[in-house]
């Protein structure tokens, strides 16, 4: 006969079990204790007791169940990566088997027949046996339940079935994707963070914000208001009042590497898909200064914004690129998490594309090393071979040919020109500074941005003329080792005749 606990909903054995918190590890291992202490107790009190009891652990003892969560949460990474491998091995769609996130205004899920049981009888056992605790009044529930016939329960089957019907339509009108589509991949797409990572310093406008962020909840202002406030007021400070907050800025930096010499990487950090994001911030730091590397990943706005972008100038021919991306950003802010899967798969596709170009680059640079090395060991015994003949001759020492520095656009001139003048006055943060001087740039009239536009036009020049030159340097030392290796291949085939 059936029993009450085999109808509730079964986890399919593909379908990964979703990472739990620190408070719900805390509460899965203290809910029996409270229970059995207080048998007179409903769920909500239960619940209430334990959200209370976690309220008042300290930061130390929070501290064994936040790292319980970190494991937890670094196992599904592991099972969620081996998962999406397995499925591209069999050439099915990426998509993980995880509850998804249950947005605003959804309808209730559907009841199974035990639920609707319980809900009819629970009120009746309750009424009859006032002094029972709501676990015992559960399991006399589950007890009626298990001894009803199979013809008794059908009542309760096509009511849920019923009631699985009303939810589909529901979930249909509310959006008519939600259900059939796959589940999103940005579960694993992000790193993981340590919480016990030394945090970074602060600089003295930041410590002085944090100190008056007090203000702001007293305050009715947006952050930004709070921002350009606290801006005005770090303006008008004396240098005798701001070298207080230099000094704890100071002290905070010494802090910050004390705690960075002390810090060990915990186990939970150290897990397969962990490794696989550091290896790809790896990767994208070799790129720098190397013009031969392949080309650096996109993220998920970066894929939307190349297909959205034509389209979108198109229907508004007289936008500037200003304009264009604002509408852009409104647009992609607007989709649901089902919406950007689309984007999130091909980004990710886009990693491993870069991955792959990226350790083949590796790979033949390593390789050039090698053959370099050897290269020079068998020029050195040929010349052992060949110094009775005639005398050794030095030659030039090869200059490393490098590739001229690119162009600067009118903007990159007008950032450079004020960048350090903001810096220093405003005390802000370089994307902050960004920020400031793209407005400053659409603000400006065309009078004042024409001088940074004829330094950009001699930038170009000067690139242009230097990247001819380089060229030929790269074709004449391509011929030259063409020359070298033409020679030594004659002094091979000469070498028996000695």
């Amino acid at each position: 006969m059936e029993t009450a606990s085999s109808s509730k909903r079964p986890r399919c054995r593909s379908e990964l079990a979703p990472d739990k918190n620190a408070y719900i590890h805390y509460s899965r291992s203290h809910r029996d204790g409270v229970v059995a202490a207080h048998l007179s107790w409903s769920v909500q009190q239960v619940s209430s007791e334990l959200g209370r009891q976690w309220k008042a652990l300290t930061a130390a003892e929070r501290k064994s169940w936040i790292e319980l969560a970190q494991f937890d949460k670094a196992r599904f990474h592991t099972e969620a990566c081996q998962q999406i491998r397995k499925q591209q091995a069999d050439g099915q769609p990426a998509q993980l088997s995880i509850k998804r996130k249950k947005q605003a205004n959804e309808p209730r899920q559907p009841d199974t027949a035990y639920i609707c049981f319980w809900k009819s009888r629970r009120p009746e056992v309750v009424a009859a046996n006032p002094s029972l605790g709501a676990q015992l009044v559960s399991k006399e529930v589950a007890r009626q339940w298990r001894a009803l016939s199979d013809s008794e329960r059908q009542v309760w089957e096509d009511m849920a079935t019923k009631d699985k019907l009303r939810f589909q339509e529901e979930i249909a009108r509310m959006h008519p994707t939600l259900a059939a589509a796959p589940q999103s991949l940005s579960a694993v797409s992000a790193p993981l963070k340590d919480p016990f990572a030394p945090k970074p310093a602060k600089t003295g406008f930041q410590l002085f914000m944090s100190h008056n962020r007090e203000s702001f909840t007293l305050l009715n202002m947006t952050i930004n208001d709070f921002r350009t406030e606290m801006s005005q007021l770090w303006k008008r400070l004396s240098d005798v009042d701001k070298n207080e907050w230099y000094e704890l800025a100071t002290q905070d930096e010494q802090r910050y590497e004390r705690e960075v010499n002390a810090y060990k990487l915990p186990a939970y950090m150290n897990s397969e898909a962990q490794r696989a994001h550091e290896r790809i911030d790896e990767l994208k730091g070799l790129t720098r200064g190397d013009p031969r590397a392949p080309r650096l990943p996109r993220n998920s706005y970066s894929v939307y914004l190349s297909t959205k972008r034509q389209e979108m100038a198109a229907q508004h021919p007289n936008h500037k690129n200003s304009q264009i991306m604002r509408e852009i950003g409104i647009a992609w802010k607007a989709l649901s998490d089902v919406e950007r899967a689309l984007y999130q798969r091909k980004a990710e596709e886009d990693v491993e594309r870069f991955r792959a170009e990226m350790e083949a680059h590796l790979a033949q640079q390593q390789e050039g090393h090698h053959g370099a090395a050897n290269h020079d060991q068998h020029d050195q015994q040929l010349s052992v071979v060949h110094e009775k003949v005639k005398a050794r001759v030095v030659g030039r020492k090869q200059r490393k040919v490098i590739p001229p520095r690119r162009p600067k656009t009118a903007y990159n001139l007008m950032y450079m020109s004020k960048r350090t003048e903001l810096l220093a006055t405003y005390q802000m943060s370089h994307n902050e500074c960004s920020a400031l001087c793209g407005r400053l740039w659409r603000q400006m009239p065309e009078e004042e941005r024409e001088p940074y536009k004829r330094m950009a036009a001699e930038d170009k020049r000067r690139y242009e003329v230097e990247l001819e030159i380089y060229s030929a340097e790269v074709s004449q030392s391509s011929e030259g080792v063409l020359r070298d290796s033409a020679g030594s291949t004659s002094v091979i085939v000469d070498r028996p005749c000695e």
